[in-house]
């Protein structure tokens, strides 16, 4: 709804000038009606000039957008804000940025394994063109997810060699904690669409194991979700980086053996495990495509493959959906 408010100052001189304050309700749909064509037609036949240079630089009602609005347990959703200047969105109590980018605002809201199907409620929390708050609420709806299970068996590691010389090295820890802490880092956005698969060698590409997988190791109860998907692969094959980033982790790790990770900014990062080599270090940039080590089979592993993860704002998604166009981006 539009409200005007017109106020007239220094008439001399045949030069009247008027500025024109502008309130919108929150929920009004679409852009700003034009005023241009109003004061053209109040200005016909008057003996002076009419100037309000407000009117140039109010800007237009936010228009947001949402990719899909029925993403699967391990999904996500692009959500767009065209004529905003800063904002998030926020679901089950987790926030995510909303990042400047060639399309106005823009960020990703990923849903876990174990968040709830049904409905759900997303919030769009902005700031217009002329610094006022909006909010925005749509509903959409979680579809559940049938989760694949594999049964894996992992042999005893050899015997020590009695005349093996004493390893010097010094135990490597658990690699989650500091995943999880990258996983929760916010910088300024360097990815673009689209986002592509890590392994490419011009054929066809075997899925060993799929994200949200629940395991059975060595005859044990199936149970938790894979936190990645596993590209079966030869060893020596060239990784790829899915999108722009930079490097804030690479090197040899407990379970995922030699590891790099890339913040590609706003809240996403992908990580690539098992390498027998490693092509980058911490600070470099990459480009999408680029190769940041090589396929192998270290830490925990029963073969060359990589273990591929995509995390937002900390939450794990499924990769391979964000390569298929099915969820809007």
């Amino acid at each position: 709804m539009l409200s005007r408010r017109r106020f007239l100052a220094g008439a001399s001189g045949g030069l009247v000038v008027v500025a024109f304050s502008r309130t919108w309700r929150a929920s009004a749909p679409g852009p700003a009606p034009a005023l241009g064509a109003e004061l053209r037609q109040r200005q016909s036949g008057l003996p002076y000039q009419l100037v309000a240079p407000a009117i140039g630089t109010d800007g237009f009602h936010p228009d947001i957008q949402l990719s899909q609005t029925a993403p699967y347990q391990g999904g996500a959703i692009l959500v767009t804000v065209s004529h905003a200047l800063t904002g998030s969105a926020t679901v089950f109590g987790r926030e995510y940025l909303l990042a400047p980018g060639p399309e106005g605002l823009a960020g990703f809201v990923g849903f876990g394994t174990i968040d709830p199907p049904g409905p759900a409620t997303l919030m769009a929390s902005v700031t217009d063109q002329l610094g006022q708050p909006m909010t925005a609420a749509f509903g959409i709806t979680v579809q559940e997810t049938q989760w694949t299970y594999d049964d894996i068996y992992i042999p005893p590691p050899p015997p020590p060699d009695p005349n093996a010389t004493p390893s010097t090295k010094p135990p490597l820890e658990n690699e989650q904690p500091r995943l999880d802490a990258l996983y929760a880092t916010v910088t300024p956005r360097a990815w673009s669409g689209p986002w592509i698969i890590p392994i490419d060698l011009g054929g066809e590409v075997w899925i060993s194991g799929y994200f949200g997988e629940q395991r059975s190791f060595n005859g044990g109860p199936r149970g938790g979700h894979h936190g990645g998907t596993d590209i079966a692969a030869p060893a020596g094959a060239p990784v790829r980086a899915t999108n722009h980033g930079t490097v804030v982790l690479a090197e040899e790790t407990l379970i995922r053996g030699f590891l790099v990770v890339v913040d590609h900014g706003a809240g996403v990062l992908s990580s690539y495990g098992h390498m027998q080599e490693l092509r980058v270090a911490v600070g470099d940039t990459v480009s999408r495509g680029d190769t940041v080590g090589l396929v192998g089979t270290t830490g925990l592993s029963t073969g060359p493959h990589l273990h591929w993860e995509l995390a937002v704002a900390g939450i794990l998604v499924d990769g391979l959906r964000w390569l298929d166009g099915t969820q809007g981006f």
